[in-house]
């Protein structure tokens, strides 16, 4: 796909949308005087953006590229990473939502600090904030990057970083998560439209399923692998993938921040049971499209270039730009989303706490330029990652070495009494030292399964810690742990839920 052959109706889509992009923008940053109108938009959002905006900022930029790529790569197989943050998100608005609300937190963190200790929280706030930016942060940057050069070869990859950063950027930093999540209901729905339009278009263009299963081995179109599997070993689902969706959706203040923004707890979950409805269609918008590339460029040098080349190649000018604009509001909406959340920790949990005097006018101003400054250095880290075999290799690998003993402490401090603040400290501070370890010696283990060995070591630092000293006193656990009237919801709400858990057993069912 060459720069000239993108037309004058393309270039017109995505011109209309950035209009309308910093129009929002400078709508919301009129509404963003305070640290909780800028952090937490006035904890006034509906439940369908919260939805919308969780499942956007989910499928950013990067896991787009990733998902299509992967499956190109791998199979459907790619798809449990999906199925899963179903069930994930279930463990988000039956155990940790509750605790989140009643304590009144503004960043995921703080809920150490309510229930350990202030160093506690500040040494996650820190670990949070790496994973926000060489994670989150450039590996989106990098996504949007590699579709821009599609469209414009002669675009160097650092180039295109920095030109999404600006985009993305000028909007997110100045209004703070009102602008992020509004800008995220927009970009859901194209988001939706435009990876619809690819799939429909490859699956014409290969004719048909019954081509693909003529063309690709049974391995390529099954969700469970063996034990041994360099792709995603089946004993991997139980360990290592569990790990990574509970810290992504239920901890990780990207995605937590949005939860925390919602009018009440009932809509903070109809968002989270929304979000996790959108994931049953991920299967046919952008993981089969994979495969269909698989049948229509079977040599492809790079999986992450599939979905480029099929909106390229596939689709008529104007819907072109169209798609292109989806998923540069993909990216928009993970940038913001990092942005607004990396914030939030720097501000929150490091700078209020020196200067707990300082006025609500400088906490906006000083959010404003830590977003600045983490926007920089994602736009300085993201062509690095074109070191790795794919994009979505880099973002698992990376969140299966830090995400266990986070994982563990958040648990131990929900649901066990007996964990108090030396075990919680000193389990994050060895878990990332284990893994450090891990990086350097490389065991030879796939991701997954060193993510559930950190795990497990991480259970008997905190319980042996545990042991060895005397429980926190009654005060400081009895807010901030789980009890069991806060599995009570309204009968509508259980009903939703038991409808999403039978429509993913059915979707999961189709490939098992």
């Amino acid at each position: 796909m060459q720069l000239d052959a993108f037309g004058g109706l393309d270039w017109v889509a995505v011109g209309a949308y950035v209009c309308v992009i910093v129009a929002i923008g400078v709508w919301a940053t009129r509404r963003s005087d305070t640290s909780d109108d800028y952090f937490l938009a006035g904890r006034s959002i509906a439940w369908p953006l919260v939805g919308l905006s969780l499942f956007v900022t989910n499928v950013s930029g990067s896991t787009l590229v990733g998902l299509i790529g992967g499956a190109y790569q791998m199979g459907l197989v790619i798809y449990n990473y999906e199925w899963t943050a179903v069930a994930a998100l279930l463990v988000l608005i039956l155990f940790f939502l509750p605790v989140y609300r009643r304590l009144g937190i503004t960043t995921a963190p703080e809920f150490l600090e309510r229930r350990f200790d202030t160093r506690t929280r500040r040494y996650f706030s820190a670990l949070a904030l790496t994973g926000n930016v060489l994670i989150d942060m450039a590996g989106t940057l990098y996504a949007g990057a590699i579709v821009l050069r599609v469209v414009a070869p002669s675009l160097s990859l650092e180039v295109g970083v920095w030109l999404l950063a600006l985009i993305a950027g000028g909007y997110a930093v100045t209004g703070g998560l009102r602008a992020a999540v509004y800008t995220d209901g927009l970009q859901g729905i194209l988001l939706l439209f435009g990876t619809a339009c690819v799939s429909v278009a490859a699956y014409q263009q290969v004719g048909g399923w019954g081509a693909v299963q003529n063309a690709t081995p049974p391995e390529m179109r099954t969700l469970i692998l063996p034990a041994n599997s360099e792709v995603l070993p089946w004993p991997g689902l139980c360990t290592g993938l569990v790990l990574l969706g509970i810290y992504y959706w239920c901890i990780n203040q990207v995605m937590v921040q949005r939860t925390l923004a919602a009018r009440s707890l009932q809509e903070a979950r109809w968002g989270g049971l929304l979000a996790g409805a959108l994931k049953i269609p991920v299967l046919f918008l952008m993981v089969a499209p994979g495969l269909f590339a698989l049948v229509l460029y079977p040599n492809l040098k790079d999986p992450d270039l599939v979905f480029p080349t099929l909106a390229f190649e596939l689709l008529p000018e104007g819907l072109r730009g169209l798609v292109l604009v989806a998923f540069v509001a993909a990216v928009m909406s993970t940038v913001d989303s990092v942005l607004n959340s990396a914030s939030s920790l720097l501000t929150m949990d490091f700078y209020a706490a020196l200067y707990p005097d300082v006025s609500e006018r400088r906490l906006v101003v000083v959010g404003r330029i830590v977003a600045a400054v983490v926007l920089v250095i994602g736009a300085v880290v993201a062509p690095r990652i074109e070191q790795f075999s794919s994009l979505w290799m880099y973002l698992q690998s990376a969140l299966a070495y830090l995400t266990p003993p986070i994982v563990a402490v958040f648990l131990g401090g929900l649901f066990s009494q007996s964990v108090n603040r030396q075990a919680a400290f000193y389990t994050l501070l060895t878990g990332s030292g284990l893994a450090g370890v891990l990086l350097v010696v490389e065991p030879g283990l796939h991701f997954l399964y060193v993510a559930g060995l950190l795990f497990v070591a991480s259970l008997g630092v905190m319980g042996g810690v545990s042991w060895g000293l005397a429980p926190p006193p009654q005060e400081k656990t009895v807010a901030s742990m789980w009890k069991r009237r806060d599995l009570r919801m309204e009968p509508a709400t259980v009903a939703i839920t038991v409808l999403l858990l039978g429509a993913v057993a059915v979707t999961v069912g189709m490939l098992w």
